[in-house]
Formats: C-alpha cells, sequence, structure tokens
C-alpha cells in the first residue's frame, strides 16, 4: 500500500509575480501555468485536447503579440482567469493539477497591486522616519505623473 502523498504548496509569491492583468480582470499565462504544472505548454495543449471550447469567454483571454514573447509555436498565448484556472485544472483530472489550480486561484484572489500604505499603516505610525520617507516618495512620484501629465497637455 502506498503511503498518502503530502500536499506541497506553492510559494504564493512565487505565483503572484507571474499574474498579468488583461482587461482589468487578473489571470495566468498559458506558459506560466503549463511550467507550475510541471509539463510543457505542447503537452498542456495535448492533455487539455479538444475540450478547451468547453472554456466560455470570461475564463480566458487571447492576449496580445507582446505577450507571446518566446513562443515557438503561431497560436495566440491565452490566460486563465480563476475559472479558467480551475477548469483546466479539473480537465486534467489528477490530483497535482488540481492542488496547483487551487493555489493559483488563491494567489489570483489575494493578489495586491496596493502601496505599503493599505498593507503596513501601523508600522509607519510608529516610525516618523519610515512615513516622513513615504511621505516623500509619494509626492516625488505625484509630482512627476504630474509633469507627464503636462508635458502631454503641451504637446
Amino acid at each position: 500500500m502506498m503511503p498518502p502523498r503530502k500536499p506541497t504548496r506553492l510559494d504564493a509569491s512565487a505565483i503572484a509575480s507571474l499574474i498579468v492583468t488583461v482587461e482589468g480582470s487578473k489571470a495566468i499565462k498559458d506558459a506560466d501555468f503549463a511550467a507550475l504544472l510541471g509539463i510543457s505548454l505542447p503537452d498542456f495543449y495535448k492533455r487539455i485536447g479538444h475540450k478547451l471550447w468547453i472554456l466560455k469567454s470570461p475564463a480566458y483571454y487571447k492576449l496580445s503579440k507582446r505577450y507571446a514573447r518566446g513562443r515557438l509555436d503561431s497560436q495566440p498565448a491565452l490566460a486563465f482567469t480563476q475559472s479558467g484556472v480551475m477548469m483546466v485544472a479539473s480537465i486534467l483530472g489528477d490530483d497535482t493539477s488540481l492542488d496547483v489550480g487551487m493555489d493559483i486561484v488563491y494567489a489570483l484572489r489575494n493578489r495586491r497591486r496596493d502601496s505599503a500604505h493599505k498593507k503596513r499603516p501601523s508600522r509607519r505610525h510608529s516610525d516618523p522616519a519610515k512615513a516622513a520617507r513615504y511621505y516623500e516618495a509619494m509626492a516625488r512620484m505625484l509630482q512627476g505623473r504630474l509633469h507627464e501629465l503636462l508635458k502631454k497637455m503641451r504637446h
């Protein structure tokens, strides 16, 4: 009798670095998804087969050419949303795919792109030097954005 497999979770920060935003939705590219599953991209699409038609439009997005860097095939790059990741994991059907799919969905749902203001306000309020550096950096960033907008308006 085989011992039960110990589930190993993927590092959420490693997954978060692979997430792209497409039309306001968080998604993961097909090549990155296949790499997390430990299979090559052609094998990924072979295993999915013709069941990709099950996925409806909000489950995946076709990406533009700028996302297709490094692809050797002529197929358009796809990015899968939360529902697409779970559908593909269920199509693949093994326990590893489902575990990886759950980890990716967790990272897609919980990934933040907010500033440190929302993440750690207590640290900044307790240390006046950190607060001063933070607000100076914010002022420089806003000043730079304002400068860029004014340049665009002049031309």
